[in-house]
């Protein structure tokens, strides 16, 4: 039975610890992204208040997942979202907001 018991929490611990890189690989690439100067300096302003990095870690962001951007305005997130997702992800952006926009005018 020990060697059985051991087995087992042998492969969550490796389990466990691929994820972690995982995990590590994609905060790196978003600190990268959001360091980019290409984003600008009025996107990177925007920063202190967004807290991008926070933000995207909170919703589980990987590298290879499959985000769609809904409405992305001036591409705030898009600038940050492209790099990280470049390699083994995608990044989709539903650009048509005339639907979006009547439901605004709509509400007012």
């Amino acid at each position: 039975m020990k060697p059985r018991l051991t087995l087992t929490l042998t492969a969550f611990l490796v389990a466990a610890l691929s994820g972690a890189h995982v995990a590590a690989d994609t905060a790196e690439k978003l600190k990268a992204a959001i360091a980019d100067e290409r984003r600008g300096s009025a996107d990177m302003a925007r920063d202190a208040n967004r807290k991008p990095l926070q933000t995207l870690e909170f919703f589980g962001l990987k590298d290879d997942m499959r985000v769609l951007e809904l409405v992305p305005g001036g591409g705030w997130y898009t600038k940050i979202l492209a790099p990280v997702l470049a390699e083994s992800g995608s990044l989709q952006v539903a650009i048509g907001t005339d639907r979006v926009q009547g439901m605004v005018k709509a509400g007012e």
